[in-house]
């Protein structure tokens, strides 16, 4: 059920009441299941009127096409008094969305852009023409990573980071490195020499 005739989303339900912690989670079902069509998703999304009154969102949000279980929600409190959900209440959205199911293909080098390797705050007004004085990195090692060793790293909910990898003994071993540490450490060593 949607809200309006132009809504992205379709209303979700609570089927039960439940209790969210403060600065905690919980599950709550909705009582549906569903077959979305082929190439497509559901994809979960918080209530903007319950995130901005009562700071609640959604973690996990992906609902695969093959799924045909029940649909539950990952309700979120990021407040610190403990929200009660009742029977009924609307507490999230499901947007269906379109997916790319082609074959992922490895590759060892990317075509040149002007933005190159910048991530974070490079597309503001400031970071744009920095961008643009600064060569892209034509070349780059793109390393096949196993989807068991990558979930382990990024369900470990830390500081955003990179993966460093190192072959011993024919195995390729995998360590996080934290960017702004790292970053610190090379800078500690590049003082440290200059004095």
């Amino acid at each position: 059920m949607k809200g309006t005739a132009r809504a992205a989303g379709h209303d979700l339900y609570a089927n039960e009441g439940t209790d969210v912690p403060g600065r905690g989670q919980a599950i709550v079902g909705t009582g549906i299941a569903m077959g979305l069509p082929h190439n497509t998703n559901g994809r979960i999304a918080p209530r903007s009127s319950r995130a901005v009154k009562h700071r609640l969102t959604i973690n996990a949000g992906v609902i695969d096409s093959d799924y045909r279980g029940e649909v539950n929600l990952v309700l979120a409190n990021l407040g610190d008094k403990p929200y009660r959900v009742e029977k009924g209440d609307r507490i999230a959205q499901l947007i269906i969305e379109t997916i790319d199911n082609r074959a992922l293909q490895e590759v060892t080098q990317f075509d040149e852009t002007e933005r190159g390797d910048q991530g974070f705050g490079s597309s503001n007004t400031t970071m744009d023409q920095k961008v643009k004085g600064r060569e892209a990195k034509p070349n780059m090692d793109i390393n096949e990573i196993s989807a068991r060793p990558f979930g382990q790293f990024y369900r470990r909910g830390e500081t955003p980071g990179i993966l460093r990898s190192h072959e011993v003994d024919n195995e390729i071993l995998l360590e996080a490195i934290n960017i702004s540490t790292e970053l610190a450490i090379k800078t500690k060593r590049t003082t440290k020499s200059r004095t």
